[in-house]
């Protein structure tokens, strides 16, 4: 049924949220107080779309368009923004759905936004990947990433995989195939 299964990050690459030294100035001075926490991406209130100006990544949104427009793709949403964290994929929805931004259904009809559900970024994200690709047995696998320190761990992930991978690095603009045919 799907030939194509894609995957779009959400901070920094179909949005461009807060970082932490900018954001909790901000939150400050919308809120007239300080922080309460110590971490900041792990906090739903860092992605709270009442406080902050979240825009969308224009790059990014184009290639989201042209993907989500083939009927042969299944597009899907990976982030490292943890899922058991209350109140988390409710502001990651409320971003996405602001935006006219959505993604395909699994079988149980659940809109495919995937939050981590513990440990490692990238480790959740290759099992995430790895799952979905044995799931709906494509053939190619194209993913939007901007972590720089991530990329080449998935460069050398595509390399053990049987099917063609495109890594698309949204910051650079740039795109490594792994083709494995």
């Amino acid at each position: 049924m799907f030939k194509k299964l894609v995957c779009f990050d959400f901070d920094d690459t179909l949005f461009h949220t807060p970082l932490p030294e900018d954001g909790k100035i901000i939150w400050e001075e919308k809120t007239n107080t300080p922080w309460p926490y110590i971490g900041w991406w792990s906090k739903p209130e860092s992605i709270d779309n009442e406080i902050f100006s979240i825009p969308k990544n224009e790059w990014t949104y184009i290639k989201y368009l042209e993907e989500i427009s083939n009927p042969e793709n299944y597009v899907i949403l990976a982030t490292g923004r943890l899922k058991n964290v209350p109140g988390m994929l409710d502001n990651v929805k409320k971003i996405l759905y602001d935006n006219n931004i959505s993604f395909s259904e699994d079988s149980n009809g659940d809109e495919e936004i995937n939050l981590n559900w513990g440990g490692d970024t990238f480790l959740f994200k290759i099992r995430l990947f790895e799952q979905k690709i044995k799931e709906l047995g494509v053939g190619v696998f194209t993913m939007y990433d901007d972590r720089a320190e991530h990329l080449p761990k998935f460069e050398e992930w595509a390399k053990e995989q049987s099917i063609k991978i495109n890594i698309v690095d949204v910051v650079n603009k740039s795109e490594t195939i792994v083709n494995n045919l």
